[in-house]
């Protein structure tokens, strides 16, 4: 492994010689700024084995530096290790971000090189103002994985499919008219969209390009009186292209959408997000055309659900909780000590028992199983090298999530394999004390996603530990899994709005050890109004019971065993019927210990 790496590096660095380029970078984006980019963009893993869904590589004459985020620490390490490539730790004191690197490395005379589409326009101007500082040169249209990757996968060419409006809850018309009426307001002729989720949302659109995100590769240009879609004609039906004429959506090539960007007319105001579009988007726009610089309309109005929506993805859970209540109740009577189960058995299960919902339309996130000292480890894969046994006395870590005509779900349990250790059960019930501390608060309009992250990691904190990671995140409507604005962060300054669908989900992660995380989605909505203005609370939709053999009941209060019983109680009541007579019987002998 350690001879590959270097060896492909040795090959950057040949191509970077040849185009006078001192320092290059690697980031794991695409041209859209996806979380998940297809297997086309993985030029990262391709170079270093690091298969984390977080990183950015650069490359100088004599190192190369791998920067990757709190979830993937442990792994980024093992997947390096034994070669040249040193990891970076991002946000961890001590480790430079990638903008102070380049600030404290480059010089005048230097040339600073990577590719412009897999770098949004707003890194780019932190990069430009260093360059000017510094008085090195910046060059960003030279795509090197593209010389040295010669079974680079294709760009995906997989069919896309209309959501109908029973699922959508609005139609495009519906959707289109506000988001003209925000360009009338901002004064702007042109609203260019380039990242996916939007697209599918705005479009009521979905496709197949990325693996778990259901997204067509595209380009959007919104006009007053028509939209302009870039992609590529084959995915779309005749039925589809209808329904494009319809709505006067104007198809052209996916390529073709930069040559179009050097054509819009000078005089022409243009509303985009420069966190969002990438660096050569907004270099192709002729310089004397006025660009308001905004977050996409479309990102708040996707993340507040309308009513149908909110229903389907209630009803998408119920499907959910069964699929998931049927794989803990194998997992639970299986003898470990005698049957070799492995971790990528338990994917193969979760995925049999969602296979077996109707309109489910497959994982919306690779399947997450680690078993002890792997559950540390946030965001581990199973693979066939590292597809550890089950044993008695450590846990396993589920995380998964399905996509459904009805939504998208999101969920992790921790489970209790044989007996574990007081401490075990201990730390697995302080989890569960964050999760329910943050499901049955009641805060006034105008909290932060800031303020409720420190609801739920205070009760971790109290043990003096902590994770490194978000408490949750905004879930797409048969979209992305990780969705904004609603991201449970500590500085998140963004106010959490009725109607906006969330996971929490606490950790407590021990190197070497063990892993416990626990994450149920729920929905913000209005409670009661009064003299101090409106006040929200969180419904749980989630519905999968916790591990009652890994709950120590003496250390909840009885306000966390009041909602623990209601939570259960709404277990039974809405799935219960749906299971077979042994497991729903197994469900009330296990949800009722207390």
């Amino acid at each position: 492994m350690k001879n590959l790496v270097d060896e492909k590096i040795k090959q950057i660095r040949y191509f970077m010689k040849e185009n006078k380029i001192t320092t290059y970078m690697i980031t794991l984006s695409d041209f859209h700024n996806s979380e998940y980019p297809c297997e086309y963009f993985k030029g990262i893993e391709y170079i270093s084995g690091f298969t984390g869904s977080s990183g950015t590589l650069i490359i100088d004459m004599n190192s190369s530096y791998l920067w990757t985020d709190g979830r993937y620490f442990i792994q980024c390490e093992n997947e390096i290790s034994g070669s040249e490539i040193k990891m970076m730790k991002m946000a961890i004191e001590g480790y430079p971000s990638t903008f102070e690197f380049i600030e404290k490395n480059l010089k005048e005379g230097d040339v600073f090189g990577f590719d412009g589409r897999m770098v949004s326009f707003e890194d780019y101007k932190k990069f430009l103002e260093i360059s000017k500082r510094n008085k090195f040169e910046i060059k960003m249209d030279l795509d090197i994985l593209e010389k040295i990757w010669k079974d680079r996968p294709e760009l995906p060419k997989k069919p896309a499919f209309l959501l109908e409006e029973k699922f959508s809850g609005e139609s495009f018309g519906e959707k289109i008219k506000k988001i003209r009426k925000i360009m009338e307001e901002k004064e702007v002729d042109i609203h260019i969209l380039s990242t996916l989720d939007d697209i599918a949302w705005l479009l009521n659109l979905r496709g197949d390009d990325i693996k778990y995100n259901p997204f067509v590769m595209s380009y959007l240009v919104i006009l007053k009186d028509k939209v302009l879609l870039f992609a590529d004609n084959f995915k779309f039906s005749n039925e589809i292209k209808e329904y494009f004429n319809k709505n006067s959506i104007v198809l052209y090539e996916y390529f073709k959408f930069y040559n179009y960007l050097k054509d819009i007319d000078e005089n022409k105001k243009i509303l985009l997000d420069y966190n969002n579009v990438n660096s050569l988007i907004v270099k192709n726009l002729n310089k004397n055309i006025v660009i308001i610089n905004s977050k996409n309309p479309t990102i708040l109005l996707k993340a507040i659900k309308n009513s149908i929506e909110l229903e389907n993805t209630r009803n998408c859970h119920i499907k959910d909780g069964i699929a998931i209540t049927k794989f803990m109740y194998w997992l639970k009577n299986q003898n470990f000590e005698e049957k070799d189960i492995k971790e990528l058995d338990a994917v193969e299960m979760v995925e049999k028992y969602r296979r077996e919902q109707k309109g489910y339309l497959g994982n919306n996130f690779s399947t997450i199983s680690a078993y002890g000292k792997n559950s540390a480890m946030m965001h581990y894969l199973p693979s066939e090298k590292s597809n550890d046994r089950l044993r008695n006395g450590s846990f396993l870590l589920v995380d998964s999530g399905g996509h459904y005509y009805e939504g998208s779900t999101d969920i992790t349990r921790t489970f209790a394999i044989g007996k574990v250790s007081e401490e075990m059960k201990k730390h697995y019930t302080y989890v569960l004390k964050s999760l329910i501390s943050l499901s049955k608060l009641k805060f006034p309009k105008g909290t932060t996603c800031g303020n409720l992250d420190t609801v739920a990691r205070s009760v971790i904190w109290n043990l003096g530990f902590d994770y490194r990671c978000a408490t949750g995140h905004g879930v797409g409507y048969l979209g992305g899994v990780h969705e904004e604005p609603n991201v449970l962060r500590g500085k998140s300054q963004v106010v959490m709005e009725k109607n906006m669908v969330t996971t929490i989900e606490p950790g407590i992660y021990l190197e070497n050890k063990y892993g416990i995380r626990l994450e149920n989605e729920v929905i913000s909505k209005k409670i009661f109004e009064n003299e101090y203005g409106e006040y929200l609370d969180f419904e749980t939709i989630t519905l999968v019971p916790f591990d009652s053999d890994a709950i120590i009941y003496e250390y909840l209060d009885e306000s966390e065993k009041e909602w623990l019983k209601k939570y259960n109680d709404k277990i039974i009541n809405k799935i219960g019927n749906c299971l077979e007579i042994e497991e729903k019987e197994w469900l009330k002998k296990t949800i009722c210990k207390f």
